[in-house]
Parts: structure tokens; C-alpha cells; sequence
């Protein structure tokens, strides 16, 4: 009887551990690097722009400004998006609606991580667009930062966090009720 039960014991404890890892992963510090490591491993083909670079380019002149492209869900960014962003769902976007966007400017895209907005600037360039730029950690790193989040126009604190276990990348106070 003992020896049936260690193959049982052993799944359990592996589980068990993993659980643990994946916890101790699933924070707003640690999750986030993660998520950065994991996109910049998967795209290194897609340029990455910092909180900070994409605040500082938003300081600059206004003529000067990126494009904000946000690559989430239609839904996602009705919760909240960057002041300023234009919806662009990579998943439900037309190549046709790429090609209608001016070559010639700057862009930034953002998702939740970074994973989504990746695969959208790919899609530009592909389009032709080739100043596209990728905020590293997406808007979990923007929000973790206390940078500005905006529903309708109007300043919010939440973020739609995609997946309800991604709530934990982002720091409590900015994750949806």
C-alpha cells in the first residue's frame, strides 16, 4: 500500500511546487520582468522602448509624438488604455487597415505584457511601417509605474488584466474588482 502511494505523493508534491513557482513568478515586479525576458526572447526582431522612453518621447515636442497603438481587445481597452491611444486589436485588425496608416510616422504599441503589441508591430512592418516600437512590459509596466490610464477621456486606475491570472502582474490597487 505504501508503494502505491509515492507515485501519488510525488505528483502532488511536483504540483505543488510548481504552484509555487508559478506564485512566486505572478507578481507585478517579478511577473513583469518575466513577461519582458520571455517578449524580448520571442521577438528580437521588434525594437523595445522603456516607461520611461515612452514618457519621455510624450514630453517632447508635439510634433514629435508616436502614434500610441494599443493591440489589446476592444473590450480591454474600453476598461483603459494610455491617454491618447488609437484601438488597433491585432487579432481582429485587416492588413487592409494597416496599409491606411501614414509610413512615415512613429509608433509605439502596447498590450497587457507586450506579447500581443509584438505580433502587431511585425504586422506593420510587413505594412511598410517601419518606426514602430514596442513598450516593454505594456501597460502593466506603464500602469506599475503610476503613469496615466484614461476610459472615455477621464483619468482611472484599473487595468483589464486579459487574463484573471495575469491580475497578478499588476500591482493591487490598478487590478479591475
Amino acid at each position: 500500500m505504501l508503494a502505491s502511494l509515492h507515485p501519488a505523493l510525488y505528483a502532488l508534491v511536483g504540483m505543488g511546487a510548481v504552484a509555487l513557482l508559478l506564485w512566486w513568478f505572478m507578481d507585478h515586479r517579478r511577473g513583469t520582468a518575466w513577461a519582458i525576458s520571455v517578449v524580448r526572447e520571442r521577438f528580437p526582431d521588434v525594437a523595445q522602448l522603456s516607461v520611461d522612453g515612452v514618457e519621455r518621447l510624450l514630453a517632447g515636442e508635439v510634433a514629435t509624438h508616436p502614434v500610441l497603438l494599443d493591440a489589446r481587445s476592444a473590450e480591454e481597452y474600453a476598461v483603459s488604455h494610455l491617454p491618447g491611444a488609437l484601438s488597433l486589436p491585432v487579432k481582429t485588425v485587416t492588413d487592409e487597415a494597416l496599409r491606411e496608416l501614414a509610413t512615415s510616422a512613429p509608433y509605439v504599441v502596447y498590450c497587457s505584457a507586450g506579447y500581443r503589441a509584438c505580433e502587431l508591430a511585425r504586422r506593420l512592418h510587413q505594412a511598410g511601417i517601419h518606426q514602430v516600437q514596442n513598450l516593454e512590459g505594456g501597460i502593466f509596466a506603464w500602469a506599475n509605474a503610476g503613469q496615466p490610464v484614461h476610459r472615455a477621456g477621464q483619468p482611472v486606475k484599473v487595468v483589464h488584466t486579459y487574463h484573471r491570472l495575469f491580475s497578478r502582474l499588476l500591482k493591487p490597487e490598478r487590478r479591475q474588482p
